[in-house]
């Protein structure tokens, strides 16, 4: 029966992929290396509704529980702890001791999509290596959010295969994480886990959250998969929530959709830009 189906399902070619992109307002460039995989996803998604054609899939996104799966099945969750190393040993050295300098009480940094929470554990290591050498720091409170339920509750469960380590060495390991009683995964240490507030988001449709931040990492998401004109709207809010002297970290491949005096590269960083 479900073979029957699926040779009734219109195949999914890259053209008929660009259609659902321009309905949703993504960039293809920002699809082109991980469409196959959000293909197989969508194509699953045309067989449980009974849609045969592309078109028929996209006639059904008026119903706003379909358009929420559909934005969830586009979202891509591939990172990695330590993502970018010269960016955290930046942080280390030379950002995040000056933030400590001028935060007396709690520095609030914001991971905006955050996927499976590689991001967010990672800056809570640095913190807590900070601690040794800095000695007494502010308390610190991250915000971690994405779009995607499943993603966000993997994230706050802090569970990983030991495929999933990469960028954690063996004394991060054993420091930070509780190692499985049958050796499969590793679970993030629960203080680790303190003062990280986990938040179901969508940047582009939803305002930035109502408070300042001092550290805001938009990486590998927004400025990615979506179109410029949209990216311009989003980076916009988020900047006017970045406090003064704060700092905001895309990709290290991505680039801001505008140029502002408001914001300016951190010693000459293609990726890392501090407000004035």
């Amino acid at each position: 029966m479900i073979r029957g189906f699926l040779r009734n399902v219109q195949v999914m070619d890259d053209d008929k992929f660009r259609l659902i992109l321009d309905r949703l307002g993504l960039s293809w460039q920002g699809y082109v290396k991980v469409r196959k995989g959000v293909k197989r996803r969508i194509v699953r998604h045309m067989q449980e509704l009974g849609c045969h054609t592309v078109e028929d899939y996209i006639g059904v996104f008026g119903e706003p529980r379909i358009l929420r799966e559909v934005e969830c099945l586009m979202t891509v969750s591939i990172s990695h702890f330590f993502r970018d190393y010269s960016l955290w040993r930046v942080l280390c050295e030379e950002i995040l001791p000056d933030i400590i300098y001028r935060s007396r009480d709690v520095v609030h940094v914001w991971s905006a999509g955050c996927a499976l929470g590689q991001e967010v554990y990672s800056f809570a290591i640095l913190w807590d290596r900070l601690r040794g050498k800095i000695g007494v720091l502010p308390e610190r409170q991250i915000l971690a959010t994405d779009v995607h339920p499943a993603y966000l509750d993997k994230a706050m469960k802090g569970i990983y295969g030991k495929s999933g380590m990469k960028g954690i060495t063996e004394e991060m390991k054993a420091t930070f994480f509780v190692l499985s009683e049958n050796l499969s995964h590793y679970r993030v240490a629960d203080f680790l886990k303190a003062n990280i507030e986990w938040q179901i988001h969508d940047l582009v449709k939803q305002p930035p959250p109502a408070r300042v931040f001092q550290v805001v990492f938009l990486r590998n998401n927004l400025l990615t998969y979506y179109r410029e004109e949209i990216q311009e709207a989003v980076c916009l809010q988020i900047m006017n929530c970045l406090e003064r002297g704060g700092c905001l970290i895309i990709g290290s491949h991505e680039k801001l959709p505008f140029q502002t005096h408001a914001l300016l590269p951190f010693k000459k960083s293609s990726y890392i830009f501090q407000k004035i």
